[in-house]
């Protein structure tokens, strides 16, 4: 019986098949190293997002009650706001009390924010950092950010400086005044100038905050600030969030 003829590979065949494998190899992890950098910046990115939404939860939260007074009782069984309450200090030519004031960083570092409202005998009587504060005394609360972290100083019985989130780079504020039907956003150096200065007409505040992320191997350019300089790219993901909020007292 004659024997069947067997042939294998060749070497130059099995060469090309391991180049062609080599290849799918490499696509496949390229492919996963891909994915999972996506993954982490739109992760980073969604956390900046959130925390944008709590800081400006706390925040607006706070802006909006500025100003806010006690109903007290008046002739004839009716009721008025508190005249009493002085705010964070008196206009000398309306001799209305201020309830937010600024200060803005000098070289363009973070603004610094002060609130006040009146006491409404222990209904809501806490500061920004959920500290009870003294009957018959203001609720006063202070937001800055320092070395990355934005802070809250309040009026509680256990006052001073709390970190209230990190990663905050940047907190930039302008202040809403009348002017004709609409407002015109200013910074608080500019308000400073007049004299007296129109603290008590501000009517709303434009807040910006610029965050960044945990992570320092994002290949990005660089990015723009809250006052529209330039960031440059060191590897952390950033993002600039603008909100505005109205004083709900604001003519009380």
């Amino acid at each position: 019986m004659r024997a069947s003829r067997q042939s294998g590979v060749s070497l130059i065949e099995l060469m090309i098949g391991m180049v062609v494998g080599l290849m799918v190899v490499i696509a496949a992890m390229g492919s996963l190293v891909y994915t999972r950098t996506a993954s982490r910046v739109m992760g980073d990115s969604t956390r900046l997002q959130q925390d944008a939404s709590t800081a400006f939860r706390s925040i607006g939260q706070i802006v909006r009650q500025a100003g806010a007074r006690q109903l007290v009782d008046a002739t004839g069984g009716t009721v008025s706001f508190n005249p009493q309450y002085a705010g964070i200090e008196v206009n000398a030519s309306t001799f209305q009390p201020v309830a937010i004031k600024g200060t803005d960083g000098v070289f363009n570092k973070p603004d610094t924010l002060v609130i006040d409202r009146d006491n409404t005998l222990n209904v809501d009587s806490a500061d920004c950092f959920g500290n009870e504060v003294s009957t018959g005394t203001t609720i006063k609360n202070i937001f800055s950010v320092d070395a990355g972290t934005l802070k809250c100083d309040g009026s509680g019985k256990s006052s001073g400086e709390y970190g209230l989130m990190v990663g905050v780079e940047d907190l930039q504020i302008w202040y809403g005044l009348r002017e004709g039907e609409g407002l015109r956003y200013t910074t608080a150096s500019a308000i400073s100038k007049i004299s007296p200065a129109p603290w008590d007409q501000i009517e709303a505040v434009r807040i910006c905050l610029r965050l960044a992320g945990e992570l320092t191997n994002h290949q990005s350019a660089a990015t723009l600030g809250c006052q529209g300089e330039t960031i440059q790219n060191d590897g952390r993901l950033r993002r600039v969030f603008f909100r505005v909020f109205k004083l709900r007292n604001a003519g009380l």
